[in-house]
């Protein structure tokens, strides 16, 4: 899977976990290190936030390289900005994602221009008629416990 496909899984993750529960992903950190012993990266971060990033992928590095992408793309962002440009670390602190990153998912329902960005950035193909539940569903249900209720909105 490339790094843009794997950066937008895990912006689609955030975005369920940031709209259920808005102070959960703030509290959580995500640090990524290079071990000293054979220079491969690390992730380490809360149980349940590594459950997901590791249904994406299970390499480390891809997912590290996801988060550098997400964030040069002012898509997510740190709340406190001094835990992060550590050399062989990336330390995200306070994550969350920005308003672009929202205007980004949200645009999917906005037509075809708006789709075009999230194609762009992502990789993703959909219909023109996709909704934000439908691609939430669709790329990342699964993967953060996401389920369609009758009424066709997103349950956690």
């Amino acid at each position: 899977m490339s790094v843009k496909k794997i950066a937008g899984k895990i912006l689609l993750s955030l975005y369920v976990i940031q709209i259920d529960d808005p102070f959960k992903l703030e509290q959580t950190s995500v640090v990524f290190k290079i071990t000293s012993t054979n220079s491969n990266v690390k992730l380490d971060t809360k149980e349940w936030l590594r459950e997901i990033l590791h249904s994406i992928d299970s390499s480390d590095a891809m997912l590290c390289n996801a988060f550098n992408y997400l964030i040069q793309k002012n898509l997510i962002s740190n709340k406190d900005k001094s835990g992060s440009g550590a050399i062989g670390c990336l330390i995200l602190l306070g994550l969350h994602l920005t308003a672009n990153g929202i205007d980004v998912i949200e645009g999917v329902e906005q037509g075809e221009e708006s789709q075009k960005i999230i194609k762009s950035l992502f990789n993703f193909s959909f219909t023109p008629k996709v909704t934000i539940d439908s691609l939430v569903k669709a790329e990342v249900g699964n993967i953060v416990g996401v389920g369609v209720a009758a009424n066709g909105k997103i349950e956690l």
